[in-house]
């Protein structure tokens, strides 16, 4: 399987790639710093990326992503808020898992790292008000997988586990935490497989012919 090498520069920017790479065509939400710069320069260069929807609540973000895989069939990444924009998203998800409506939600976290050298380290009082021990524990029951990216180098293989998580029969929501200064971290390029490893055409139900040959096999079977 060919492989696609797109040199970035920080985190923000892999992301970016990424969903564009998957077939993303949208990012809903109130995206952060680093994905913000990303789109502006993104959208100075004239290189590809996703269109980027700003909306007022985040539970506006989810239904809007909802509504778009209803009309399209293909999912959207949603982007939250760290720890209360995942609060306002939570009857909006809890909609998406009940009717099987897969999405990617990308969720702010607050940063990690404290040392001021840090891009993106902790500099706000908020920051620390708002801190979350268990910030996906808000959603875990309504979403079909949970993960936070800690490292530069997961981006990739995470961002290719939610779509196969979430476009896998039952379909429905993934929720993936990225903590400020991750999202700042530098990158220098990221390595994808130009079509997603990850299996997700899983089918509904079992191929007829294939159950036909079984019962022909337990049938003639003298010791089923």
């Amino acid at each position: 399987m060919s492989e696609v090498i797109r040199s970035v520069e920080t985190v923000g920017e892999a992301i970016l790639d990424l969903l564009q790479l998957r077939g993303v065509d949208t990012v809903i939400g109130g995206a952060p710093t680093s994905m913000i710069e990303a789109f502006a320069k993104y959208g100075s260069q004239g290189k590809p990326a996703p269109r980027a929807i700003l909306t007022p609540h985040e539970q506006t973000a989810v239904a809007m992503a909802h509504g778009y895989f209803a009309a399209t069939g293909r999912p959207q990444a949603v982007y939250l808020y760290s720890t209360v924009g995942t609060a306002n998203g939570v009857g909006g998800i809890i909609n998406a898992a009940r009717a099987r409506v897969p999405m990617v939600i990308l969720a702010a976290r607050s940063p990690i790292a404290e040392q001021r050298d840090v891009a993106g380290a902790r500099d706000i009082h908020v920051q620390w008000s708002q801190e979350s021990y268990d910030q996906a524990a808000m959603v875990r029951e309504y979403v079909k997988w949970d993960y936070e990216i800690r490292r530069p180098d997961q981006v990739a293989d995470v961002i290719d586990r939610a779509f196969e998580v979430a476009m896998a029969e039952p379909q429905g929501p993934v929720y993936i935490s990225i903590p400020r200064d991750v999202q700042a971290a530098a990158l220098d390029e990221i390595r994808a497989s130009a079509a997603s490893r990850r299996i997700t055409d899983a089918r509904l139900m079992p191929d007829p012919a294939r159950l036909d040959e079984a019962a022909d096999l337990l049938a003639s079977a003298e010791n089923p």
